[in-house]
């Protein structure tokens, strides 16, 4: 450092392009004034009862930090901006469809309102103890929308630490643990044998001619999610000279909610443009004469669905399904638990893991990413009359 005269003949430091340190006459303290990489002027004060040493050691420390690059601007971004642009930044860029967009719209709503201590803090006030204190209210949630938050926190920092608006990501503090939900975890079982048998019988007597009852026996026998279902289509999907099934696609919603056709299946990554949803496989007997009987009624609809509302000349939704297996449920006392789609799914997969299938084909089958534990970790449950079947090989 060089040293030069004020006007008022005391010694002033210029740094050679790092700052310039002095001493103000008018304040008694000194001063560090230098540039920050953005190009900003910053200026340093000696705080009240801070010693010239302490002071000095304080400018050694941010020059360090220029020099080294490790140097934080100061900013005014709040948590809650960075995250609400990135979640827009996502949309627009076409990396996650509308659908997608919505339920990420919803975490958000669920982070303002369990968050709400420190969301709109400067992210770079944001303190560990910050988030020790939202826990509580996590709690009150699923420990499936605890997971969404939990991961919308920790990109909202990674994104703050990669943008060097943070000099330490708070979210790796080893202390820090994701809350665990005050609400009892509700798995959801399958249909037992006789249950599905039921089920099945209900559909091919009493509810013969209802327009849901082909879409409830098709889930049953392919296990496919039902968007899936509600999106098969004659040209593409159904193949009765090789007797496959194609799925290629989804029904979903717009941000609007609005029941729209996909162009993938519910696992496509817009990154990659890999579909692994996307498969194909064998029609059995069963699922074969349940598309004959479709193709025999003749009736055509203008995107050449296998399942159409020919009433309304509109798309058969994944809701009506879910309200129709309510009431058939509250009619014929088919189970205690309620019916749904996704227990229709699981009954499935449940049925195929009973039935010993290997892993990987039954992987193929409802469209989870090979190596995936939802497969038999979720999907799976263990009937009685299985668990009787298979103590009787030990006896």
């Amino acid at each position: 450092m060089t040293e030069k005269k004020t006007k008022n003949g005391k010694p002033k430091q210029v740094g050679n392009g790092e700052g310039s340190l002095y001493l103000s006459t008018t304040l008694n303290r000194w001063i560090f004034q230098y540039t920050e990489p953005s190009g900003k002027r910053q200026t340093l004060r000696q705080k009240k009862n801070e010693s010239e040493r302490a002071f000095r050691k304080r400018v050694t420390h941010i020059k360090s930090q220029l020099d080294n690059g490790s140097y934080i601007e100061k900013c005014t971004d709040t948590f809650i901006d960075i995250l609400k642009k990135y979640v827009d930044q996502k949309h627009k860029d076409g990396i996650v469809s509308d659908r997608s967009y919505s339920r990420e719209l919803e975490t958000i709503k669920q982070v303002e309102k369990t968050c709400s201590n420190f969301i709109n803090k400067p992210i770079q006030n944001i303190k560990v103890e910050d988030i020790e204190n939202s826990k509580e209210n996590m709690r009150e949630y699923s420990n499936s929308v605890i997971e969404k938050i939990w991961i919308a926190i920790n990109k909202t920092f990674k994104i703050a630490y990669a943008r060097r608006k943070i000099s330490f990501n708070i979210m790796l503090d080893e202390t820090l643990k994701k809350p665990v939900s005050k609400k009892v975890q509700k798995k959801v079982e399958a249909l037992t044998i006789e249950e599905e048998k039921k089920l099945v019988s209900i559909m091919n007597n009493e509810e013969r001619n209802h327009k849901y009852r082909n879409i409830i026996l098709m889930q049953l026998w392919i296990g496919a999610r039902i968007g899936e279902i509600l999106a098969l289509d004659k040209k593409y999907s159904i193949n009765l000279k090789n007797e496959t099934i194609t799925i290629w696609r989804t029904l979903t919603q717009d941000t609007n909610y609005r029941v729209i056709m996909g162009d993938h299946t519910k696992t496509f990554e817009k990154i990659s443009g890999i579909d692994k949803g996307k498969r194909t496989f064998p029609m059995n007997a069963k699922v074969k004469k349940l598309i004959l009987e479709i193709y025999n009624k003749k009736l055509d609809n203008i995107y050449n669905l296998l399942f159409w509302d020919y009433n309304k000349n509109t798309y058969i939704t994944p809701s009506e399904i879910n309200s129709y297996l309510k009431r058939i449920n509250k009619k014929y006392n088919i189970t205690k638990e309620s019916i749904h789609t996704h227990r229709l799914r699981h009954t499935f997969i449940t049925r195929c893991v009973e039935s010993g299938m290997n892993l990987k084909v039954l992987q193929t089958l409802v469209g989870h990413v090979d190596g995936s534990s939802i497969t038999s970790d979720v999907y799976t449950s263990v009937s009685n009359e299985f668990m009787i079947e298979e103590l009787k090989k030990i006896n």
